[in-house]
């Protein structure tokens, strides 16, 4: 949603306070996640049960192949490996690429900037999440594409950014302009500071809640939201630990009968932008110019369902893609690659600089 004003228009000397909250809006912006890793998991793991043999033969043995800071991932683990790219092991193929194939950046009014929905204007560093699906898409197929390497990197990150897709951050941001007409947003969320976040946070964003608002609640208590410490471990994987329940979640948000589950990227990524727009933004209260928002009871009680059913949603569409793909019973011809993109382009921002990581 454009809006011409700054973000900040005090004209005072800067005091502690003000100092202090550009600290936080600092941290805020670090960058975030799509679903965190168990988020990931579950949505892999409901995906795996819904193979058919031939795709989940085919699942095992690709994910053998893709490299892991601990060991070989399996085919519930490898959803984590786009993320795992963002660590410390330097040792890791590919580690620091493809941060922006995460998300795309609608917004949220229809005058604001539209994100480029076709290969070949993006790279290794640039692009989108819709973009990236096409090529994963490709490589899947049985076809080739400048940077998906091979049918095994194709899964990986299909298994990733079809969970990304559906977390409604990742498709959505609030735009506005300065003074000058140049455009900026939030970052999906990351640039909004959460004032009552987890207690044991000193910075906590939007995009961080809604990442891991499957496992969210709030505690009447002290007025914050908190979340499930039983998936707090981020430092290894643990395919046994989401199962019990990715089998809960699925039970109670099977999607209906008459639900797509074709691969339609720029369609998914649409349908989490209103969900964005409608829920997301719409229900939250904000303060100072969007940059802080205070979480309520009732804005978790529904972020909690709704992340769940995105989450659920995902792995059946996970699912679809994979059997059609992997299980194919006859492997059609190979469809054309797409181009790569310009070498020296970067993330873009609406075309004005790089946004921070999702």
């Amino acid at each position: 949603m454009a809006r011409g004003a700054g973000v900040f228009e005090y004209t005072r000397p800067m005091s502690r306070l003000f100092l202090g909250l550009a600290v936080l809006l600092f941290a805020a912006a670090l960058p975030g996640r799509a679903w965190d890793p168990d988020g990931h998991e579950i949505v892999a793991t409901i995906a795996f049960d819904h193979l058919n043999p031939k795709a989940r033969a085919e699942a095992v043995a690709l994910a053998s192949e893709v490299a892991g800071p601990e060991k070989a991932y399996d085919p519930v683990t490898l959803a984590c490996w786009m993320d795992d790219l963002r660590g410390h092991d330097a040792g890791l193929p590919y580690r620091g690429l493809f941060f922006p194939w995460h998300y795309v950046d609608f917004g949220l009014d229809p005058h604001d900037p539209i994100p480029v929905l076709e290969p070949g204007q993006d790279n290794e560093t640039s692009g989108n999440v819709v973009t990236a699906l096409k090529r994963v898409m490709v490589v899947l197929q049985g076809g080739s594409d400048p940077y998906v390497k091979s049918r095994a990197m194709a899964y990986a990150m299909a298994s990733h950014l079809v969970g990304d897709i559906h977390q409604p951050l990742h498709a959505a941001a609030y735009y506005h302009q300065d003074a000058n007409g140049r455009w900026s947003n939030d970052a999906g969320g990351n640039r909004v500071v959460v004032i009552n976040g987890p207690v044991t946070e000193a910075a906590y964003n939007l995009h961080y809640f809604w990442d891991a608002a499957w496992r969210v609640s709030f505690d009447e208590a002290s007025g914050r939201v908190a979340f499930d410490p039983r998936y707090e471990d981020w430092t290894h994987h643990d395919a046994e630990l989401v199962r019990p329940l990715a089998e809960e979640l699925e039970a109670a948000f099977k999607p209906d009968a008459g639900t797509s589950l074709s691969p339609d990227f720029e369609g998914w990524a649409r349908e989490s932008n209103r969900l964005a727009r409608e829920v997301v933004y719409a229900r939250l209260t904000f303060t100072e110019n969007h940059k802080l928002a205070r979480i309520s009871a009732e804005y978790t009680a529904l972020a909690e369902p709704l992340a769940r059913r995105r989450i659920v949603l995902a792995g059946y569409r996970l699912a679809a893609l994979l059997n059609a793909t992997l299980g194919a019973a006859s492997p059609g011809a190979a469809p054309q690659s797409y181009p790569a993109g310009p070498v020296n382009v970067m993330a873009p921002d609406a075309g004005v600089g790089a946004p921070a990581p999702k």
